[in-house]
């Protein structure tokens, strides 16, 4: 929040430029999140060389965000202090000044600390609690009109949090760089103080203007809620999103991609009303905006204000691992530039969902970046190529067909038969020790899956009982016995299931889900129609990604895995036409997201309006980034991340839902982690079945005879010459040959009827 204060000095007044900000943060983690020393957040300026920053307009350069280190400002090297204390799992909180912090005449290039407290201690709504930079200037009689504008096209800030105390290189606990403060011609913020009586304003600054930036929420209307302006579209500012799906709320570092205005999934308000920024005397007002998405108490950061969760619970650290799909929590990602970064997949292992920053056709895909610089003439841009990755498909493809986990004991023991982690898991040789299982090579061929399930069946009744496996689990936070099949995102959900989902409330956003025997049969039924259009399966990983081809020929193999297309299909999410969903308090037409485009290929704007030149201009004309109209040379547009650009226009369905993958949006990570050490693309054992008969002369059968044997495949080799742990070269050629033995576990004779 931007405004002034007016100063009685020596029979006149001088207005100096006072600043307040909040901050939210959040643990989306099941465990307590503790800082044991101070955290420091600093609003740092990242305006590209050759723009002005935001200031009070022709007001003796009285400057909010420095245009370089060397010119004073409200915010320049000051850093809000965040005091020692701790998040309880899935709790938000709000911060904001303490008290005042008075920036004498000379020092606002100097470093100040400002201590922030919770909005239950800290008068939130008071301005007085605010930076203020004293302005050595003469007094004045009187003043004109004031508003906080840019000089020139951009104004950009990176807000930075960092423990206190460290040096200015010391790592960044979360970075999000080059919001925008943009308003470069925007007028109506104007307030006229033409003859108004100063003395008036006793009570403290007066709001000029306010920027605010929160994650793109799934239950917020901006539309309807009033936060987008007339004439706009839902998907501009980044209002509509698969915010929890295609962005890593853990990350470390969210950067401005392509030419998206602010760096996604962030939307972006800049307030202007005069009525939600009071001008009215004493002053000293923040106005109902400042404090509209924050609550003095615990506030539901994952949905909206009004019905959502007070907790939201995204990630765990599992306290054992029986499958790959558990690192669906782990902080994976990191590209070409930087490690933990925002626009990669939460959940990528066992996950499936197309990244719509690459092109179905592609796994990794080399786009530009963008950098507008705005001068020397305002369509002025730097482009930078950077590659963008499928994380999810290329995670899948490393680890699903080349790792597994023993489950081995942590507690030492010394027998195979104390391993308990994963009962599935069977000896083939039982006095194997556990210290020989320590090595991954040994332990794969000494360990047998007690019925593993094939993933290319094509039973419906075989489906339904495997994933009905976690059915009457008892998860610690039910409350009474249920028999659906539990599926929950981690083992320490807060909250219970419920059924149907609510897709709002706690259940969605710190719970979990189960299904009924009734979405069982669906999502069974569905499964076989899968493995119908997209086996015969060859590996773990071909089952568990999506397809790679063309979008507009193949949507529905190339939109996510088997597993993922047939729980959304059967309707236990929301199918991908929108006409069949679980969660009762979903519309899917609210909820899908609506990033928009043209005929022509160009992205909206986020910030729409009548200018269309001098745009800048795109790497690649023929798949062009930049808008083609703007409000006041703003072409950035989030909608330009995506790849595809049929979804912009033809394919709009394609890109989803706002609400996937909530902890209440059963993925096929949540599945696979209670199935995912039992399933196998292939077979191990066999039932053969064989028939001989006996004929007369006259070739008439005179004796039958039917007989069944069980064969299976062990970690055995034809020759015995090679150990089962021996690869490649080593082999011998009647092992390159014929590989592993098989074995006859049991034989019996059949009768007639048996057949």
């Amino acid at each position: 929040l931007m405004g002034v204060r007016f100063v009685s000095l020596n029979g006149g007044f001088k207005a100096n430029p006072c600043g307040k900000i909040a901050i939210a943060i959040a643990n989306p983690y099941s465990t307590p999140l503790r800082w044991s020393s101070d955290l420091e957040v600093e609003v740092r300026n990242a305006t590209p060389p050759g723009n002005r920053p935001s200031r009070i307009w022709n007001y003796q350069r009285a400057v909010f965000v420095n245009g370089d280190p060397s010119e004073e400002s409200v915010f320049n090297n000051a850093f809000f202090r965040i005091p020692a204390s701790s998040l309880q799992p899935g709790e938000a909180r709000a911060y904001t000044l303490a008290g005042s912090t008075l920036r004498p005449a000379g020092s606002g290039t100097s470093r100040v600390v400002c201590t922030l407290a919770p909005f239950s201690s800290s008068a939130p709504f008071d301005f007085n609690r605010c930076v203020e930079l004293d302005l050595n200037v003469a007094p004045s009689a009187g003043f004109g009109a004031f508003d906080v504008r840019e000089s020139w096209q951009t104004t950009q800030v990176t807000v930075d949090m960092k423990q206190a105390g460290g040096s200015s290189s010391a790592q960044s606990l979360c970075r999000i760089e080059r919001f925008e403060l943009d308003n470069g011609f925007f007028s109506p913020n104007t307030r006229n103080f033409t003859g108004v009586p100063l003395n008036g304003y006793t009570g403290g600054p007066v709001p000029l203007m306010l920027y605010s930036f929160q994650i793109s929420r799934p239950g917020i209307n901006y539309l309807g809620d009033g936060l987008l302006p007339g004439g706009y579209q839902m998907g501009q500012r980044a209002s509509t999103m698969r915010t929890f799906y295609d962005f890593n709320m853990q990350g470390t570092r969210f950067f401005k991609s392509i030419t998206s205005y602010n760096p996604a999934p962030f939307f972006m308000e800049s307030n202007s009303a005069i009525g939600q920024l009071p001008t009215d005397a004493p002053g000293g007002d923040t106005g109902v905006a400042f404090t509209r998405n924050l609550t003095a108490n615990n506030f539901p950061w994952g949905r909206d204000l009004l019905s959502g969760s007070p907790r939201t619970i995204l990630f765990t650290s599992p306290k054992q691992f029986t499958s790959l799909a558990q690192f669906q929590h782990a902080d994976l990602t990191g590209d070409d530039i930087a490690a933990s970064i925002g626009h990669q997949p939460a959940y990528a292992v066992g996950n499936s969902y197309a990244n719509p920053f690459v092109k179905r056709t592609l796994t990794t895909q080399s786009r530009t970046d963008y950098e507008l610089f705005g001068s020397p003439s305002p369509n002025a841009a730097a482009m930078t190529q950077r590659n963008y990755y499928d994380l999810a498909h290329l995670l899948n493809t490393s680890l699903w067909d080349s790792f597994y986990l023993s489950a081995l004991p942590q507690n030492g023991s010394s027998s195979f038969g104390s391993i308990t982690e994963n009962p599935a898991f069977i000896s083939y040789n039982p006095d194997t020790t556990v210290n020989t299982l320590n090595d991954p090579v040994t332990s794969a061929s000494e360990l047998l899956i007690d019925g593993a399930f094939n993933v290319n069946s094509t039973d419906k009744n075989a489906w339904k009982a495997f994933l009905g496996s976690s059915k009457h689990f008892r998860h610690r936070a039910d409350t009474s016995a249920n028999p659906g099949a539990a599926f929950p995102r981690s083992l320490e959900q807060l909250n219970t299931s419920a059924n149907p989902p609510s897709g709002t409330a706690t259940d969605s956003f710190s719970g979990y889900r189960r299904l009924t025997d009734a979405e069982l049969e669906l999502f069974a039924q569905e499964m076989v129609r899968q493995v119908r259009s997209r086996g015969p399966f060859l590996s773990h990983s071909h089952f568990i990604n999506r397809f790679i081809g063309d979008i507009s020929r193949q949507p529905a193999l190339t939109r996510s895995g088997a597993l993922q297309q047939a729980i959304d299909e059967s309707g236990i999410n929301i199918n991908n036409a929108g006409n069949r969903r679980a969660f009762r308090n979903i519309d899917p037409n609210a909820d899908r997201v609506t990033l928009g485009g043209s005929s022509s290929g160009h992205p909206l704007p986020d910030l729409d309006g009548g200018r269309a030149t001098p745009r800048p201009a795109d790497a690649d004309s023929s798949v062009p980034d930049w808008a083609t109209t703007s409000r006041d040379l703003n072409f950035g547009a989030v909608a330009s991340i995506v790849a595809d650009r049929e979804m912009l226009t033809s394919l709009k369905n394609e890109q989803g839902f706002r609400s996937t993958a909530i902890p209440g949006w059963l993925t096929q990570a949540d599945v696979l982690q209670v199935i995912g050490s039992s399933i196998s693309p292939r077979s191990d054992t066999f039932r053969i079945r064989s028939y001989g008969e006996a004929l007369d002369p006259a070739g008439n059968p005179i004796a039958k005879a039917y007989c069944e044997a069980v064969v299976q495949r062990t970690p055995d080799y034809i020759d015995p010459t090679n150990n089962p742990t021996v690869r490649g070269p080593a082999l011998t050629p009647l092992n390159r040959l014929y590989g592993r033995q098989f074995k006859i576990v049991s034989f019996r004779w059949l009768t007639a009827q048996e057949i």
